[in-house]
């Protein structure tokens, strides 16, 4: 912890427990005049929240963004909590959202079911590789989720080959599982959500991603432009400008992998769905030709259902896809 002045003089600079009430104690005397930053490490919300309901005024830091610190050659916590109170004096802090207390863990949920979605895959690409490894070519995707613990023996002849299936197909079973459990306790938090109804009026938009945009958004006003929150959704490309040199496409951790997700996997399912949408993505493709072309084309159609969203959801209007696709 370190508390400066006004002139940048250290007043307090001390190592303390992660415990809220031993902070406060060390903070409390200066908390008329005092504005507190915290970095945004993974386990902020114990601080940050007791902070803030104790009157604090605080702010959180973006650790992407803090580059005087994450890339200095001598990089310890004293000097780390120094210069973090310096750019807050000098108003140079990269600010992060913090999002609302109340609805915090339902979204903390929804990504915890996306990673539990991954993890289940990831056992069902191991179950194939292992029929390839026993040479048993014939079968698909599709066809490996029908298979039940009893086919095991007739799959697999040798025994220990049968010990790993039945052990992956135990982890299958079980994340099933605990996916359903969460999908029923998300889906009765925005039960007859007016935003959430909206947003399942968007083309390729079903239940699972219209939850995963509404909690990931959180305030929709704290964005001032579609501009910004399509950069936030990282689904504009990034610029690289060096003089007369100037290149666009430069990826970026910047922003919101689960709200890039989400637009990425609604446009896919757009095209393939939607006929409208499948011309002005093949139109996109020939515009594009090279390299990556209907990568390009699948984010220019995520980019325009990121548009409509945000106007959705700030001015509380339906979809009108004829507006985004109008031939």
């Amino acid at each position: 912890v370190c508390v400066i002045d006004e002139d940048m003089k250290v007043k307090v600079q001390k190592k303390v427990r992660n415990e809220l009430q031993s902070v406060m104690e060390l903070i409390s005397p200066y908390q008329k005049r005092l504005a507190c930053v915290v970095e945004s490490t993974f386990n902020w919300y114990w601080l940050v929240d007791g902070l803030q309901e104790a009157d604090f005024d605080i702010c959180l830091a973006h650790t992407l963004g803090l580059r005087m610190i994450t890339g200095a050659k001598v990089k310890t916590d004293p000097r780390d909590a120094l210069k973090l109170a310096k750019l807050l004096r000098a108003g140079m802090i990269p600010k992060a959202y913090i999002y609302p207390r109340e609805t915090r863990p339902v979204r903390d949920l929804v990504r915890r079911r996306i990673r539990v979605v991954n993890m289940r895959a990831t056992d069902y690409m191991t179950l194939r590789r292992l029929m390839y490894q026993q040479g048993i070519i014939e079968h698909s995707r599709n066809s490996t989720k029908q298979i039940l613990e009893e086919d095991i023996q007739q799959i697999f002849q040798n025994k220990w080959v049968q010990i790993h299936a039945q052990h992956e197909l135990a982890r299958i079973r079980l994340y099933t599982m605990q996916i359903r459990e969460m999908e029923r306790a998300i889906h009765h938090t925005v039960k007859e959500t007016k935003e959430y109804e909206r947003l399942l009026r968007v083309s390729g938009i079903g239940k699972t991603l219209a939850i995963t945009i509404f909690y990931e958004i959180g305030e929709i006003t704290r964005f001032p432009n579609a501009g910004d929150f399509s950069s936030y959704c990282r689904v504009v490309p990034g610029v690289a400008q060096s003089g007369n040199s100037v290149k666009r496409g430069r990826g970026s951790k910047q922003g919101n992998r689960y709200l890039k997700w989400a637009f990425s996997q609604a446009a896919a399912y757009a095209v393939r769905t939607n006929e409208k949408i499948r011309r002005y993505y093949q139109r996109q493709v020939r515009r594009h030709r090279g390299k990556g072309d209907k990568l390009i084309a699948n984010n220019i159609v995520a980019h325009k259902l990121a548009q409509a969203v945000y106007h959705m959801l700030r001015e509380g209007t339906d979809y009108r896809e004829q507006m985004l696709f109008p031939n």
